[in-house]
């Protein structure tokens, strides 16, 4: 039976001093340091009654102890639930109540606002202890109880969205999440020699198995540092040459920044071979000046929690289509269109599904929303988009953000690219806002570039010059920073606020 926990276990064996994980300014954890505290961890949890089957909350993000509960939990046979520790106390609250844990595994940084909300804590110091000093009771292994279930029993739940209303968690397995991490490897070619930077959050798919699980899947070294760390993104490429970093991960509000801050210096040659985007629209043009200013290719990936994150992934080519966020890998993707869902032909935009041996068994404790999304062995994506002739995934934005002005469809992805090419302009996001006639109209919030007066006006008349009138924005809203998420991602139900009544 393969569990994620032998992907530490295997680590141990074949490189058992290699560093596994290495936090800048601490020590070092090796593979075999990091087995030996999980199966600790695994024989502790049973010592306080865990079953197989249990949730185990893990609210201590980015550091060495989430990974040995993680694993520990995995060997015990629970659910391990990464949890955001930073949202309001009543949304942890309502996870909780959803979640329904044996225990919270806290930190420093965590642990008062959890012991207000009622849940058994684990403190995460306890999670590790010296390697060898446990005995034999620790040496737990779950293969004969829950051998029956196999490699397809849930291994994670990782929360989508719903924190204030009805939470939402996609159950993924064991089998898929491994499957999902040998599918990166193999694609982007990463080894031993690999070093991941992660300055992503652990919370949630892309940190979590994109760049950490995949990074000690392969047997790499994982730089694990704080995630959106401010302090750390002018020196993000001074840290990879210290570290030898090869690779990392980011959100496109990083490039963003990255890209705004001029004094920030590339990479020295040698060690970095690329950086891949995903979890939001990444713009061709900001690719290209990505890959200009810092020497590195910049890959876009396209992926969601349901599906067990990347599912299409660019290739470490030159000669890419960088207009697209990649091809399916060890997974297929479709357009769809109707009401019917019928398949439609290669280049024309539908709902994008997806269907492969990753995508979550359904969501935890509801039938009905995972009826919604799971159909006939296809996850409905909720984003619209085209697949061509070779496969290529092209994205034109969620199907909840098509505008329909006047009865015509109007893709924001495709007023952003047109706006984002302005040479004035940082940021373009644009969203649907209420009119009494028209149905909706064109909306777009503007992030412009240090020391730019560009106007409306201009903008407008930008659009026109690439855009039929009717898909141009009406109204332009001029910001210093756009609304997003705690994961990086921008929320259209803010941007549409900042319009006021319209």
């Amino acid at each position: 039976m393969s569990r994620l926990d032998q992907i530490a276990a295997r680590g141990a064996a074949r490189s058992p001093d290699r560093p596994a994980i290495l936090v800048p300014g601490g020590e070092a954890m090796s593979y075999a340091a990091l087995d030996r505290a999980a199966i600790d961890f695994a024989g502790a949890l049973r010592r306080r009654g865990a079953a197989p089957g249990d949730r185990l909350v893990l609210a201590n993000p980015n550091t060495p102890a989430f990974f040995v509960a993680l694993f520990g939990a995995a060997r015990a046979g629970l659910v391990a639930v990464p949890l955001d520790a930073g949202l309001a106390p009543a949304e942890l609250e309502n996870v909780l109540r959803h979640a329904r844990p044996h225990a919270v595994v806290v930190d420093h940084r965590s642990a008062a606002v959890f012991e207000r909300l009622g849940s058994p804590l684990w403190h995460a110091d306890q999670a590790i202890r010296a390697a060898g000093n446990t005995d034999a009771d620790g040496d737990v292994d779950t293969d004969g109880e829950d051998g029956a279930r196999g490699d397809v029993a849930p291994a994670l739940l990782l929360y989508t969205s719903g924190t204030t209303g009805t939470p939402r968690a996609a159950v993924h397995s064991h089998a898929g999440l491994l499957r999902k991490v040998e599918d990166i490897r193999a694609w982007f070619g990463l080894g031993e020699g690999d070093r991941e930077l992660c300055m992503l959050p652990t919370h949630f798919g892309h940190g979590l198995v994109c760049a950490c699980l995949t990074t000690l899947h392969f047997g790499g070294t994982l730089v694990l540092c704080r995630p959106f760390d401010a302090e750390l993104l002018p020196r993000v490429f001074a840290l990879a040459d210290e570290h030898r970093v090869t690779t990392f991960s980011t959100v496109p509000t990083i490039v963003r920044l990255l890209l705004r801050n001029q004094a920030i210096a590339p990479p020295a040659a040698g060690h970095l071979r690329f950086v891949t985007c995903a979890s939001a629209p990444l713009h061709r043009e900001e690719v290209d000046a990505f890959e200009a200013r810092f020497g590195v290719p910049l890959l876009n990936c396209y992926g969601l929690t349901e599906a067990g994150t990347w599912s299409a992934m660019s290739p470490l080519d030159p000669a890419r289509d960088r207009g697209s966020v990649g091809t399916a890998v060890g997974c297929r993707f479709r357009a769809v269109g109707g009401e019917d869902r019928t398949p439609l032909p290669a280049g024309e935009i539908g709902e994008l599904e997806v269907s492969g041996p990753s995508v979550m068994l359904g969501y935890d404790g509801d039938a009905a929303a995972t009826a919604r999304v799971l159909r006939g062995g296809w996850l409905a994506t909720g984003d619209l988009g085209r697949v061509d002739e070779r496969g290529q995934v092209f994205l034109a934005g969620r199907s909840k953000e098509l505008i329909i002005r006047a009865g015509a469809n109007i893709f924001p992805a495709e007023v952003e690219g047109v706006l984002m090419r302005h040479p004035e302009v940082a940021e373009a996001y644009v969203v649907g806002l209420d009119h009494a006639i028209l149905g909706e109209k064109v909306g777009a919030c503007v992030v412009r570039r240090q020391g730019s007066a560009v106007s409306d006006a201009d903008l407008v008349s930008h659009c026109r010059e690439a855009l039929a009138p009717y898909k141009c924005p009406e109204t332009i809203q001029f910001v210093d920073a756009v609304p997003k998420t705690s994961r990086g991602k921008v929320s259209r139900a803010a941007l549409a606020a900042l319009f006021g009544p319209v």
